[in-house]
């Protein structure tokens, strides 16, 4: 009797098990059959109608994806991937504003993981990839539309979102990425001739989100924040870049010049002000750290780069005029004040250290007058005065005296 209860109770257990298999088989049956009722919908703009289907379509597939008999299932990621794909273009419809919680990197992160379990599978790769193109093909249209209209922003969408379509089946069409980066620098220019700073700024973060690899747009961002007085987002932008792209000598050089250009600003502000102005100190110490922050940036785009012209030539630049402001204030100190020979011997370091990146520049530059002329300077305030006159001599047959 025992035995026929044990025996009865494996019987049970197979039939419930048979039966929960059945039940997440038949959801994604059902799943595909209601989505199907949704190109129609949407493609006749009944968004209502269409949002219904999703919804009711959604209902079905999680199950599915939850259970462990269907969860690893080609099919059943199919119908994950463009049922929720299809909520989210369903949330850009100002009516349906409880579907914008889909707009959401996790939601992108699924859809992304199960096209790519759908795709690998030989039965469905073929209706991933038809998916995938169709939807391509709709915002590639949409972007070269707007971009002929001149609204660009609109262009980078179209674009933009067909790249990222494309990357999801491992297509990097370079063509599109152009595209989409192009339509980005008219938007900004755009924005930027309406003096819609805060727009563009905006525009230039969601930017990131798509490509957060490319310098030419964050620095717009930077360039953007410095005209508004706000060094505070330039850094922020200027920080997620190189967090996404810590090697990228083009940010640190660029990062470098505009603190160094910044820097220079602010100790041009100091010469018109007294010093015993409130501001003064303030100002002398933003000054300072802007100089600071332009020294790391130039010194880690030149590790590297050790023959980068431009790194080279600002921290050259940097040094020089560090050097100099030294040597202007030890010149207004009595020689009794005992920072007298610190402030000597702090600018002849300074001369120093300006010349290895500036000979780094002639060596790739060598009849370069202007930098000749700098480099004779600075080997004379150094004290390297066979150097300083080596210098002197190249400096003069460049300029062809």
């Amino acid at each position: 009797m025992k035995y026929n209860r044990i025996k009865l109770a494996l019987i049970g257990g197979v039939l419930i098990t048979s039966m929960s298999l059945n039940a997440q088989n038949s959801n994604v049956v059902s799943a595909a059959v209601e989505y199907k009722k949704y190109g129609p919908a949407f493609m006749m703009q009944k968004f209502d109608e269409a949002k219904e289907v999703l919804l009711k379509s959604k209902e079905y597939i999680d199950p599915a994806m939850e259970h462990e008999s269907t969860k690893d299932e080609p099919k059943a990621h199919y119908y994950n991937a463009v049922i929720h794909f299809g909520l989210v273009e369903l949330s850009s419809v100002p009516e349906n504003k409880e579907l914008q919680k889909f707009q959401s990197e996790e939601t992108m992160a699924m859809i992304e993981n199960s096209f790519k379990i759908a795709h690998s599978n030989r039965k469905f790769k073929r209706d991933v990839e038809d998916f995938i193109n169709q939807r391509v093909t709709m915002a590639n249209t949409m972007g070269a539309m707007m971009f002929e209209q001149e609204e660009y922003a609109n262009a980078f969408a179209g674009f933009a979102g067909a790249y990222q379509l494309q990357k999801m089946i491992d297509i990097d069409d370079q063509d599109m990425k152009n595209n989409a980066l192009v339509s980005a620098q008219n938007a900004i220019a755009t924005m930027k001739n309406n003096g819609e700073y805060d727009e563009a700024l905006e525009f230039i973060n969601v930017t990131q989100e798509f490509f957060p690899k490319n310098t030419e747009i964050i620095i717009q961002g930077v360039n953007i924040a410095l005209e508004q007085g706000n060094m505070e987002k330039a850094e922020e932008l200027f920080n997620a870049a190189i967090e996404a792209d810590p090697e990228n000598v083009v940010l640190f050089t660029s990062m470098g010049s505009i603190f160094l250009s910044s820097g220079d600003q602010l100790a041009g502000m100091l010469k018109g002000m007294d010093n015993s102005d409130p501001n003064f100190s303030s100002i002398s110490e933003q000054s300072e750290e802007m100089y600071e922050k332009a020294e790391k940036n130039l010194s880690r785009a030149l590790e590297l780069d050790p023959k980068n012209l431009d790194a080279a030539y600002n921290l050259g630049v940097l040094y020089l005029g560090k050097g100099e402001k030294l040597t202007v204030l030890a010149n207004q100190m009595d020689f009794n004040d005992p920072r007298y020979d610190e402030t000597v011997a702090k600018s002849e370091e300074m001369y120093t250290k300006a010349i290895d990146p500036l000979e780094v520049y002639i060596e790739q530059d060598p009849e370069n007058a202007g930098v000749l002329q700098v480099l004779f300077q600075v080997h004379r305030k150094a004290g390297n005065t066979e150097k300083a006159l080596e210098y002197k001599k190249r400096a003069e047959e460049a300029a062809g005296n």
